[in-house]
């Protein structure tokens, strides 16, 4: 029986795979490879880093979507960085075609939590939604230790410690 737990595993399989490519191709003797196919080098640094951010969001279902997008930037900008160290130039303008690929599948997949809430919930506000939202509970209210027995501290006596605070706290009967 084919399972979600499959297409997770496959997408990992992908994921891997395709930042080993990425990784070749960015870092290798293969610049200019992109013309091969059509593309330009910013198109090919945005079809790339979308793509693995789109497989990452199938490939962690339990991730949340904002880290895994900050993940394929710094890897975006560590690519950059890496580059100048295997005889490659490294462009900010690179990065910021990165940065593109991934704001637009972030962007679609933000899209599509807005669809579903509006499915699910479109009668309510969003501050209600959020009201009922389990990972957001709401926390108690940290507990207010008072003293049992009040003790009156002259102004020479020395600060009580922490032991002994406590003794008189929970005093043993």
């Amino acid at each position: 029986m084919l399972k979600p737990t499959h297409f997770v595993v496959a997408a990992r399989v992908t994921l891997v795979l395709g930042g080993l490519a990425v990784a070749v191709l960015a870092l290798g003797p293969f610049q200019g490879a992109e013309r091969i196919v059509g593309l330009n080098d910013k198109a090919a640094h945005a079809i790339a880093f979308g793509g693995l951010l789109a497989v990452s969001f199938l490939a962690f279902p339990r991730m949340r979507r904002n880290d895994l997008a900050i993940a394929a930037l710094v890897l975006g900008a560590g690519v950059e960085v890496a580059q100048l160290f295997g005889g490659r130039s490294a462009s900010l303008l690179d990065w910021l075609a990165d940065a593109a690929g991934v704001l637009t599948i972030y962007g679609a997949s933000m899209i599509e939590t807005v669809r579903k809430m509006a499915r699910e919930q479109g009668d309510m506000t969003f501050a209600e939604i959020a009201a009922t939202d389990r990972r957001r509970a709401r926390r108690r209210a940290p507990a207010v230790f008072t003293p049992l027995v009040e003790t009156p501290q002259t102004e020479h006596a020395p600060p009580l410690s922490f032991a002994q605070r406590a003794a008189r706290r929970f005093p043993v009967s």
